[in-house]
């Protein structure tokens, strides 16, 4: 289960998004080398470990300024602050995530 979330998150990011409103251009680089934790709003349905390397990608609607969104597999949104990305993934659950640049 946590390695398949973490497939989820990875594949996400590179998934491209459908909107009908201009985005932002981007105004962060997420690649490299990113490790944090996930966890479900309700802890007892778990929480884990996450690891991945992100290749940044010219994907229309996945980055708009700071933030990526998540339409597929999962929805979601992710703010990236300087060395750090957090947000929600709405997956079969919803879970908190916590990435840092290593």
């Amino acid at each position: 289960m946590k390695a398949l979330f973490g497939t989820l998150l990875a594949v996400a990011m590179m998934m491209a998004g459908c909107s009908s409103a201009p985005l932002a251009p981007p105004t962060t680089n997420v690649t490299g080398n990113w490790v944090g934790s996930w966890q479900y709003e309700n802890l007892q349905m778990g929480s884990g470990d996450m690891r991945g390397t992100f290749q940044q990608a010219i994907i229309t609607g996945t980055v708009s300024g700071n933030e990526i969104l998540l339409s597929e597999p999962a929805s979601g949104r992710l703010t990236v602050s300087g060395s750090e990305i957090t947000g929600v993934i709405n997956g079969l659950n919803v879970a908190k995530v916590t990435l840092r640049r290593m």
